[in-house]
């Protein structure tokens, strides 16, 4: 085995090795924050499109007058 072949198998084991040592959260931690995260999206995207329609309107009316 030459010595980028050998690299090569050193770093998937030490991967395999460090992989081994995650401590993985479970099935309902992983919905929890899901959810979580969606509903944080939702409500920015919600707010960001009031907030444009506005601005819109705004930009509107002052166009309209000048």
């Amino acid at each position: 085995m030459n010595n980028i072949q050998k690299k090569i198998v050193d770093y998937v084991k030490e991967t395999r090795a460090e992989v081994k040592k995650v401590t993985w959260p479970d099935r309902r931690y992983v919905t929890a924050a899901t959810i979580i995260i969606l509903l944080i999206v939702i409500v920015f995207a919600v707010f960001i499109m009031i907030l444009d329609w506005g601005l819109a309107r705004l930009f509107m009316m002052i166009t309209r007058t000048v």
